[in-house]
């Protein structure tokens, strides 16, 4: 009988199962063949989403992050429930955050924000297009509109003190789809 191969699951737990997480330990084989425990987030993904007018103006938001207690610059960002596309998940929350409808839809890429504590991925898209139809925020958001020049936004987005991960994500997925094009 083979050896387990190292990192390979020797047992799942879920400790907490809520709408958008589950936090799970994991028995595991590392490396040297000994067994380890792995605790970590399972989460269905997130999206973000870059909106963009035809004048070349885009829309951000000032967002209240309650665990950093701090507003943030963000492009709108929201996660995904069990089994929901991500495409299907982007149009909702750039209707609910931003208050926009959009005609056209690009998908720019993904990528692991939290690699070592979640399973989650995080996919951004391009929306053109755009027609304003008024912002839906759930209870829990706080979020402060402000459609701005592109270059003024990127700044506002990458110059802040203490900077949103994803919605830089966004931007770099944004530039490698722009240099290809």
């Amino acid at each position: 009988m083979d050896a387990p191969r190292p990192f390979s699951r020797l047992s799942r737990e879920v400790l907490v199962d809520n709408r958008w997480h589950e936090y799970c330990r994991d028995r595991y084989v590392r490396t040297d063949g000994s067994e380890g425990e792995y605790f970590y987030v399972e989460m269905p993904g997130a999206v973000g989403v870059v909106p963009r007018f035809e004048d070349g103006t885009t829309l951000i938001g000032r967002q209240y992050r309650y665990l950093l207690r701090t507003w943030l610059w963000e492009f709108p960002i929201g996660g995904m429930e069990k089994g929901e596309e991500p495409l299907v998940a982007a149009k909702k929350e750039l209707r609910e955050e931003a208050g926009l409808l959009a005609e056209r839809w690009t998908y720019l890429g993904a990528f692991a924000p939290y690699k070592g504590v979640s399973t989650e991925r995080t996919h951004f898209f391009l929306a053109e297009d755009l027609t304003d139809v008024g912002q839906r925020l759930e209870p829990e958001e706080a979020i402060e509109l402000e459609r701005l020049p592109w270059d003024e936004a990127r700044a506002r987005i990458l110059e802040q003190e203490l900077g949103d991960g994803q919605s830089w994500g966004g931007l770099l997925l944004l530039d490698r789809w722009e240099r290809r094009g």
